[in-house]
């Protein structure tokens, strides 16, 4: 049975392991230069701030999915709280029907339970789910440019 639920960052670094590096070698730009670290004491000590959320979906209990939000106060926009993605991510051979939408739209809900003012999601251009986005009212925002220096 599929199930959607709000976790602590932990339990994600404790069963999430092998997704990270999934998820990294899928989407990460440039590992041979900048290889995956990730720094879980500063996710945890956002946590401990009430500044990250972590959804994950599961099968039967397995960890299939996740996404996680770090909640900020913009420089320009001090008042108003913006979520922004760090991550989403699920197996791929769960991404055929609509469990990725589901999943989307589940931490969307969660998220607006913080009064959150924006959502910004960053997708990579050859892994582009921006449909998925549009579907539920995101447009487009910005445009970002990276240089990896080596």
């Amino acid at each position: 049975m599929i199930t959607y639920q709000k976790e602590s960052y932990r339990v994600l670094i404790n069963e999430a392991q092998e997704l990270f590096k999934k998820h990294s070698e899928e989407s990460s730009d440039r590992l041979d230069i900048i290889p995956l670290d990730i720094n879980f004491k500063a996710h945890l000590i956002l946590e401990s701030n009430n500044r990250l959320e972590t959804f994950t979906v599961r099968d039967d209990g397995r960890l299939i999915g996740y996404t996680t939000w770090i909640l900020t106060n913009p420089m320009h926009y001090k008042n108003s709280i913006t979520a922004s993605s760090t991550m989403i991510y699920v197996l791929p051979e769960y991404r055929k029907g609509l469990l990725g939408y589901k999943l989307i739209k589940w931490s969307i809900d969660q998220i607006k339970k913080r009064n959150v003012k924006r959502i910004l999601i960053g997708i990579k251009p050859h892994h582009d789910f921006g449909k998925i986005l549009e579907r539920l009212g995101a447009s487009h925002f910005e445009k970002i440019y990276s240089i990896v220096l080596d």
